[in-house]
Parts: C-alpha cells; sequence; structure tokens
C-alpha cells in the first residue's frame, strides 16, 4: 500500500509500510543526528541546565562559596531569553494552561489568607511546589526543542547521577576527604546516620533523582553518537543505582521497581530479557545481604523501620480531620505546620510520634490547606498536561524514548506524593521537565512537517 499523509492539528503524520518501518526509522535518525551536530545551542539552554545543577545545592548557597542563590535566576533567565528569541516557536493553546493559571491563583489566595503567620517558607514552597514545576512543563518543550539539546540534557543527568551516587556512597562509608563541598563532611560529623542524602542532605531527593538518572543516563547510552558520553551515560547508571541503594528510602526502592517493571513490559527486547534481569538482580541482592553485615542489618532496619509509618498516619489523619471540618478553603497554604498539634489526636493502635511535620500526602496536604477545591485543581494539573502527553500516541523514536522516560518518572513522583511531603526542588522540576518533552508533539504549534525530526 503507497506511502499516504493524514492530517492532524498542527503536524503531519507520514504512514509508511511496516516492513519499512525500522529502516526508515534508523535512516532518519542518522540523518536527524547530521543535521543537528553543528548546531549552535542559544545561550538560555546552557543558563537552564546550569540552573537545574545547581538545584542541587539549593539551601547551602553560602556553603558552596556563592554570594546569593543563582538557580532560580539562572532559569528565570533562561525563560526570558527564550521568550526574546526572534522566531521561537509558539506554545498551543492547551486547558493546562487554564489550569495551571487557576491553581497558582487559588495557592496563593490560600497563601495571602495566612499572612499573620506566614514566613519565607511558606513563599518559598509556594513558588517551588506549585509554580516553578508547573512552569518547568511548558519549558522542557520549548528549551529542549532539539536532538542535540535533548542529549545536552541526558548528559546533564548522567554527570549529576556520578557526583549524586558516588558522593552519596562517601557520605555511607564516612570517606570525608572526598566530599566536595566541604558542607558535606561538616553534615556528615553532625549527623552521624546510615542514611546519606548526597548534595541535599536528605535521603528522598537522592533517591528519587538517582532513579530518574538511571533511566536518563540509560537513554544515553542508548541514542547518543559519541562514545565517550556512551561510556559516561554507563557510570551514570552505575552512580545512579548506587544513590537508590544508598539512600535506604523504602518510597525510592518501590519506585524503582514499579517504573522498572512498567517500561522492561511495554519495550518488546526489555520484556524478553526481564526475566534474566530479575533472576540476576534477585542474586545480585542475595550476595550483598550475605557479603555485607552491616549493610544488611541496616536494610532490614529500613525495611521494617515503624516510625515513620506511625507519622504518616498521624499526619494524615489529621489532615482528613481538616478536610471534614474545612473542606471549601482549608487552613491556609503552608498552615498545617503550625496548627498541626491541634489536629493530631492518640490513635489506639499506634503512638504519637512527631508532631511539627508536615502531612506525609502531597493530595492530603493540598486538600487540608488549600481546600479540596485546591487538591482537585493541583491533579487536574497532572491529568490536563503531562498525563495527555505522556499517553499521546509517538510518532518518531526519539519521541517514544522520552514518553519511556516520562512514564519512569511519573512513579518516581507519584510514590513520594503519597508518601511525604516531596518539597524537593531537583527531582521536582527534573520531572515536570521531562514530562513537558515527552509531551513536546501536543505543547508546540509547529508547521505542517513530514517526518522532519525537531
Amino acid at each position: 500500500m503507497p506511502p499516504h499523509s493524514r492530517r492532524r492539528p498542527g503536524w503531519t503524520v507520514r504512514e509508511v509500510p511496516a516492513s519499512t518501518v525500522g529502516v526508515t526509522s534508523a535512516a532518519h535518525d542518522d540523518a536527524t543526528a547530521a543535521q543537528h551536530s553543528a548546531e549552535r545551542v542559544p545561550l538560555y539552554v546552557w543558563l537552564f541546565l546550569a540552573g537545574l545543577t545547581l538545584t542541587m545545592f539549593a539551601g547551602f548557597t553560602d556553603q558552596i562559596g556563592l554570594p546569593i542563590p543563582l538557580d532560580r535566576p539562572l532559569l528565570a533567565l533562561a525563560a526570558v531569553l527564550w521568550i526574546a528569541e526572534p522566531g521561537r516557536e509558539r506554545l498551543r493553546a492547551r486547558a493546562f494552561y487554564a489550569v495551571a493559571a487557576a491553581t497558582i491563583l487559588w495557592t496563593t489566595l490560600s497563601w495571602m489568607s495566612t499572612w499573620p503567620t506566614a514566613d519565607s517558607s511558606t513563599t518559598f514552597a509556594l513558588l517551588d511546589r506549585v509554580v516553578m514545576p508547573l512552569a518547568m512543563f511548558p519549558l522542557g518543550a520549548v528549551v529542549f526543542s532539539t536532538a542535540q539539546r535533548r542529549e545536552l540534557l541526558l548528559r546533564t543527568a548522567a554527570l549529576m547521577a556520578i557526583y549524586a551516587g558516588f558522593t552519596g556512597l562517601a557520605q555511607y562509608l564516612g570517606l570525608r576527604g572526598l566530599l566536595f563541598p566541604r558542607y558535606l563532611a561538616t553534615a556528615l560529623d553532625l549527623t552521624p546516620t546510615a542514611r546519606v542524602g548526597g548534595p541535599w542532605l536528605a535521603p528522598e531527593p537522592l533517591g528519587m533523582v538517582s532513579v530518574l538518572a538511571i533511566f536518563m543516563a540509560g537513554l544515553l547510552v542508548h541514542t547518543s553518537r559519541s562514545s565517550l558520553w556512551r561510556v559516561i551515560g554507563a557510570v551514570g547508571v552505575v552512580g545512579g543505582s548506587i544513590g537508590t541503594v544508598v539512600c535506604l528510602t523504602r518510597s525510592t526502592w518501590l519506585s524503582a521497581v514499579l517504573a522498572g517493571l512498567v517500561v522492561c513490559l511495554m519495550v518488546p527486547r526489555l520484556r524478553r530479557r526481564l526475566p534474566l534481569a530479575l533472576l540476576l538482580g534477585v542474586a545480585f541482592a542475595t550476595a550483598a545481604l550475605v557479603l555485607l553485615p552491616e549493610f544488611r542489618d541496616e536494610l532490614l532496619q529500613r525495611l521494617f523501620y515503624g516510625r515513620s509509618v506511625d507519622d504518616r498516619q498521624n499526619t494524615n489523619a489529621a489532615a482528613l480531620r481538616i478536610i471534614e471540618q474545612m473542606p471549601l478553603f482549608g487552613i491556609g497554604w503552608g498552615e498545617f505546620i503550625n496548627q498541626n498539634i491541634l489536629w493530631v489526636r492518640q490513635a489506639d493502635d499506634y503512638p504519637v510520634t512527631s508532631v511539627v511535620i508536615e502531612v506525609h500526602n502531597v493530595f492530603l496536604s493540598r486538600a487540608a490547606e488549600t481546600g479540596v477545591l485546591g487538591a482537585v485543581l493541583w491533579a487536574l494539573c497532572f491529568a490536563t498536561g503531562p498525563m495527555l502527553g505522556v499517553l499521546a500516541k509517538p510518532q518518531q523514536a526519539w519521541s517514544r524514548h522520552w514518553k519511556l522516560l516520562g512514564i519512569a518518572a511519573f512513579f518516581v513522583w507519584l510514590v513520594p506524593s503519597l508518601t511525604s511531603p516531596n518539597p524537593y526542588l531537583t527531582p521536582n522540576y527534573l520531572i515536570w521537565l521531562l514530562w513537558g518533552v515527552a509531551a513536546r508533539g501536543i505543547l508546540i504549534d509547529l508547521p505542517e512537517r513530514t517526518g522532519r525530526d525537531d
């Protein structure tokens, strides 16, 4: 049957016989790589990557020799430079933007209602947990618009994984001389615990970024035309695996398992190798538990550690009480940390341990603080944006790869969002950014195309 074109809004899909798909895709990918090999990467792309990398040290700016935090200003400057670029791409009208604007407005009004007790932490929380992640979604589509720029993002993730993973390993082993910046060694002296947090000094963001980086570095190995960067990508996979293990965080382990299983089941070549991979994984884990008794004890302690479960039950039950009594407006953005002692009750079958902590469920937290409407708006941001982008049928080889990354990122985001406050800059920025790249086909208002990679 001869090829023919079928029009879709904003782009043209070229259909070819099934017998030629593999040949066409390979030839097309080679042509695309050659086309972009000499591309001049705009300044805003480098600024964006620098800002994203510096989020690893957010909160420790003065201890790494910077006079002011540079991560958010660099990201904002990159966005401004993109807007000022002549002939820039246009974002297509989507319901996501209306929902995102409503979410930001409603959350801002909720924050304003707390002004008598509000502080800078709630202001930054509004920026970092709501505004910036929602902005990352369209920025991912327009900033990383070419094959070369997307590879730069993968390279950055691989380097982040190498640094974070091996830093986490040095923290776990107590190798202070290998820790940089120096605040990491100081923190190791102040908090002598088996759980390590890499440059974030918190186990969960180390774990989330490590799991994301395993998939991103793996894609770099699979797609890069540079042998050097394929090697660096392989080391990044190792670094991400190390960070995933040494963070000793159950939500990280669960998200890694779910993401890995789903991606393997969706890719025929990986699906065929899944039984062998599971067998090798079990064998490796068994050998590690037998040969490393200290690590085994720490691992078992984390697996059966009950206090954090009690904390989650207490804060989640308190959030449900707030939702029941104040369903429309909640208690105000960021107010749970100030008011939770008024809502926590002693349960019959588990103790009250910590009180002045956040709700350990993002969706319950939004409903308790900004009302049920605030929680529904936040869920709709995902449903009208990332979910539609990931579920859209990929038309090119690169978009299939990035949609798989988006699916993996979903589990890395979902599990911590159900089991913790998930306030961390680097993983949340990166997740929404990946979703934006994966959704590029439905976000960008492009002229008619006939197979050209963008």
